[in-house]
């Protein structure tokens, strides 16, 4: 049975299912090289049917995400064309006079410059759509739009793979994809699941809570509680936009800047907070909670200090998440539970959760945001199939996230020619050593080893790499290479052999396989990892790398070790900000040359800027030189 998911929303992606088991998925950024891509990924599609040698004749399924869809986000390139100022302008002109004045007002009409009707699949096909929610206020939460949004995804997907085709399309509920992808992206386990879904809105639901059991040959799902008023999701969105950030994008630079600020600073701002919502059983209730969350929540706040405003959102994120989720584990008794959404992507949320006496386990899988819904879908839809055909294989958990492009060694032979310079050394081969040694001088790597991962976490394929126990290191990286925001933290590959010296784990260590949770660590783990840990509040977000995952990878830290007696290094996402992680050679290259990176390592092959390196840290028979 293959079935293709796909996500057609806030960085859409695609992701192909045979058998029960993933066997690649990828988002649209990837190859359009715009961050957050939302149009339909016609091109992850495309790889990922040719990568397999899938005849379109061959899917018996397409599965969506979302039953709800809004066509005008996606027309106006919401997600990837607004700026800033953009995200103003749409709460000034467009939510002030609905909320406030009761008016009726058009997104299309107001942002009708930002219309991509040129998209996949044309002009032709979008016109009359475009001409139609023109003339509708509320193209967004409408109930009745249901059913247009599931003809247009119907119609494009079949103007994409073929028209006549006996492939089913389903439209898959958006908390129900959030929960399958967290249950069947966790460790496979007999045990009973408690699957927690928190986000900010979808399909008209913002929390739910289910308990995932293997009985027999079936999988019994018990729906727990639902509700559609839990309100962080959307509060951290509208307050990373009044303090001048990009909202879907930049939440996770305001979790970064909280534990700058002290709790004595930000009290004030906490008990704004706390007059929102409040936790009663399994349930948020609303108390003094603002009209709006842009306009209401800003008149409160404007007086506060960004770094009061931050620290003061993230504790209350906390406690009301924390609260919730215990609440729901006395419900059910589950102890192991698993977390997906947009707000499991907080992982100072998630540590605290994982510290409780009530918590056994607590599973993020990578990515839990909307980017894996693409698999949400492909898991939900196959569970219809194996719960009423137990003939059909298990549904496989995932194991890793390298489900992405991967380059091959003819690729990179073919194209190193076009660096025809001597500014470059070449070398192939067992380059693990050679590496090693560049790190351990205090030198930059880039590292595009094999397929990609999937979603926004580099873990190690897709990597930019650095000796974790040099102070500097992270000042060089933010200004010459990555360009971010000074008080953003880095993250630590460490194998797992080691995890224990470096970090006081609250859960087992293939629960910290992706970078959704972070540890404190031990006072060796301070001082060898000092450069990859919050410099504030001393946590780390680490990939503990399970032994045989990733072997090459591994390898390469186990010769750094050798070297510096640290088996762990500073990894961050190879990419340049505001664009996606790198996914082919042409992208490795194009940021190579551009920054300050020192090498780069393309599978079995380093290129080294030459006027950078000492010689005697690179010694070898076979050197070539461009």
């Amino acid at each position: 049975m293959i079935i293709l998911g796909i996500n057609w929303e806030q960085n859409s992606s695609a992701s192909l299912m045979i058998d029960g088991k993933i066997v690649g998925c990828s988002s649209e950024e990837r190859f359009s090289g715009i961050k957050n891509d939302e149009r339909y990924p016609y091109q992850a599609i495309n790889w990922l049917l040719k990568k397999f040698k899938i005849k379109k004749s061959l899917i018996d399924e397409v599965a969506f995400i979302s039953i709800v869809w809004a066509p005008g986000y996606i027309l106006t390139r919401h997600y990837t064309n607004f700026s800033i100022n953009d995200y103003v302008e749409e709460q000034k002109k467009i939510w002030y006079p609905r909320i406030y004045q009761k008016k009726s007002v058009s997104m299309m009409k107001v942002f009708d410059h930002k219309i991509d009707s040129e998209q996949f699949p044309g002009t032709n096909f979008w016109k009359p759509i475009i001409k139609k929610y023109k003339m509708q206020s509320d193209h967004v939460s409408n109930r009745n739009l249901t059913k247009d949004g599931q003809i247009i995804r119907s119609n494009v997907v079949r103007k994409h793979l073929g028209k006549n085709l006996p492939f089913k399309v389903s439209f898959i509920d958006h908390s129900l994809g959030h929960a399958a992808y967290a249950y069947f992206g966790s460790k496979e386990t007999s045990k009973k699941r408690l699957i927690l879904t928190i986000d900010a809105f979808g399909d008209y639901l913002n929390y739910t809570a289910r308990v995932f059991k293997k009985t027999n040959k079936k999988y019994k799902i018990l729906n727990i509680c639902k509700g559609s008023n839990f309100i962080i999701g959307k509060l951290y969105r509208y307050i990373t936009l009044i303090l001048g950030l990009k909202p879907n994008e930049h939440e996770y630079k305001v979790m970064g800047l909280a534990p700058y600020c002290k709790p004595e600073y930000y009290k004030d701002t906490l008990n704004i907070f706390r007059k929102f919502q409040k936790v009663k059983g399994l349930k948020f209730i609303d108390l003094k909670r603002p009209k709006d969350l842009y306009f209401g929540v800003k008149n409160l706040i404007d007086t506060k200090r960004f770094d009061a405003i931050a620290g003061g959102l993230q504790a209350y994120t906390e406690e009301l998440v924390s609260n919730w989720v215990l609440n729901c584990i006395k419900k059910t008794g589950v102890k192991n539970i698993c977390l997906a959404g947009g707000v499991a992507l907080n992982v100072k949320s998630n540590y605290l959760i994982s510290k409780f006496s009530k918590v056994k386990s607590i599973h993020v899988p990578p990515s839990p945001d909307d980017s894996s819904q693409s698999m949400g879908a492909c898991f939900a839809a196959y569970l219809s199939y194996y719960n009423k055909n137990s003939a059909l294989p298990k549904p496989k958990h995932l194991t890793d996230s390298y489900l992405g492009y991967d380059i091959k060694d003819d690729e990179i032979i073919k194209k190193i020619n076009l660096l025809k310079s001597k500014r470059y050394i070449l070398k192939k081969g067992n380059i693990n050593k050679i590496a090693a040694n560049l790190l351990f001088s205090g030198k930059i790597i880039g590292r595009v080893v094999g397929r990609a991962e999937f979603g926004a976490r580099s873990l190690g394929n897709r990597s930019i790499l650095a000796d974790p126990s040099n102070p500097e290191i992270k000042k060089i990286i933010n200004e010459k290479v990555k360009n971010r925001d000074f008080w953003m933290p880095f993250a630590a590959s460490v194998l797992e052999k080691y995890a224990a010296k470096y970090f006081r784990l609250n859960s087992e260590p293939d629960s910290y396989s992706f970078m959704t949770n972070c540890v404190e660590c031990t006072d060796l783990g301070k001082k060898s990892l000092g450069a990859a840990i919050h410099p504030y509040d001393m946590t780390c977000r680490p990939q503990i790398l399970n032994k045989g995952i990733n072997l090459s990878y591994e390898n390469l830290i186990k010769e750094f070790g050798k070297k510096s007696g640290i088996y762990g290094l500073l990894n961050t996402s190879f990419n340049i900000h505001g664009k996606p992680l790198v996914n082919n050679f042409r992208d490795a290259i194009d940021v190579f040359t551009k920054t300050d990176l020192d090498a780069l390592i393309i599978n079995n092959y380093i290129l080294i800027k030459k006027k950078y390196i000492k010689l005697h840290l690179i010694k070898s028979r076979n050197m070539k030189t461009y």
